[in-house]
């Protein structure tokens, strides 16, 4: 039996091949780098700065047929509630607002709170309960809008933070500065 030995290859043979390699490799690289890249640039993402509540900011219903409209009070009956965020800040969730029509005699009164649970940070229900206060669904802490939502009952340990607001002639709500407070849990 006759075993045919290959030829012997020339460096002009092996050049293509040769190219194609460290082409081969070149690409590995980028990928390899590209992998890093992607989680930073999301991470540079998530470094971004929400604008908080200023004054001056109008507030728009935050959900329902009229989300992104407008909040006027003429629409908010007494003893109810609504859920609203500063128009153009709806992308942070510590900027959702719980404005509360207090039932009472002569002016209407309306307050407006975070709407973020100083607990744990869920929101808060859009409604009332049934004795007017403000409840938190995830672990029970209920507020009154009444008393500066101070905590009534839950594992809160301080009110939500209140937030200054103006209602103009029209009755259309706008932020008279930020909440008096820190949003959440601290």
């Amino acid at each position: 039996m006759v075993v045919q030995q290959p030829p012997n290859r020339s460096p002009e043979d092996r050049l293509p091949r040769r190219r194609f390699l460290k082409w081969l490799i070149r690409i590995g690289y980028g990928a390899f780098a590209l992998a890093f890249l992607l989680p930073a640039l999301a991470l540079r993402t998530l470094k971004s700065e929400a604008k908080p509540v200023a004054a001056g900011d109008q507030l728009v219903y935050a959900t329902g047929n009229q989300a992104g409209s407008p909040v006027s009070v003429t629409d908010l009956e007494a003893g109810a509630a609504v859920q609203a965020f500063p128009e153009g800040k709806s992308d942070n969730q510590n900027t959702l607002i719980q404005l509360v029509h207090l039932p009472g005699d002569g002016e209407p009164a309306i307050v407006a709170y975070s709407a973020i649970c100083t607990h744990l940070g869920c929101s808060v229900l859009a409604q009332l309960n049934k004795d007017g206060d403000i409840v938190c669904p995830c672990h029970g802490s209920v507020f009154n809008p009444a008393d500066g939502a101070a905590v009534v009952n839950g594992p809160a340990g301080r009110p939500l933070p209140g937030l200054p607001i103006t209602v103009d002639s029209g009755g259309a709500v706008t932020a008279d500065g930020p909440f008096d407070g820190p949003v959440g849990p601290q």
